[in-house]
């Protein structure tokens, strides 16, 4: 690869491996306001090994992204950080003050926050593939390991998601 296309390539990496960060990092107060309103069971054990996850990636992101250099220390970047974490909660949450709002019972809730939880699950993994691939072109075989782990991690959590809605559902 020539300097300008290394310059590019490492440049994608550290974008993305920043938005992933910042979007692990916006899951953390959804996944306590979920496990604050799941009744004890296998949704709310899966929810509390989802917090523990994401903060295991978010320290290996963080970690990632200190070993390529990546700095947050000027104004611009923490405005840029601000704006994208801000970006990145909201659509962590993906419920909008009318979800919020409706008139359903406390198990109707918990069955579509699993709906909602499982649908971001389902975005991460998307951008942790594309993470892996980003990085193999770029030729940094430590993110594109660190990738492809991270991914199949959100992978089991989202399939443990979905194999938790038929209990869910039967609760209403």
């Amino acid at each position: 690869m020539g300097d300008h296309t290394e310059v590019t390539a490492r440049a994608r990496v550290l974008r993305r491996l920043h938005d992933l960060h910042e979007r692990e990092r916006a899951l953390l107060p959804e996944i306590r306001a979920q496990l604050a309103a799941t009744p004890p069971g296998g949704y709310h054990d899966q929810l509390e090994a989802h917090l523990e996850e994401t903060r295991v990636h978010i320290r290996a992101l963080a970690d990632r992204l200190a070993e390529l250099g990546h700095r947050n220390g000027s104004l611009l970047s923490g405005v840029i950080s601000v704006v994208q974490s801000g970006v990145a909660h909201a659509s962590a949450r993906r419920l909008t003050p009318l979800d919020l709002l409706r008139p359903s019972d406390p198990e109707e809730r918990v069955l579509q926050r699993a709906r909602h939880s499982a649908a971001a699950h389902a975005a991460n993994i998307a951008d942790y593939r594309a993470l892996e691939r980003i990085a193999h072109a770029a030729q940094d075989n430590v993110t594109q390991t660190l990738a492809a782990r991270l991914g199949a991690q959100e992978q089991e959590r989202f399939d443990a998601i979905i194999a938790e809605i038929p209990a869910l559902t039967d609760a209403l």
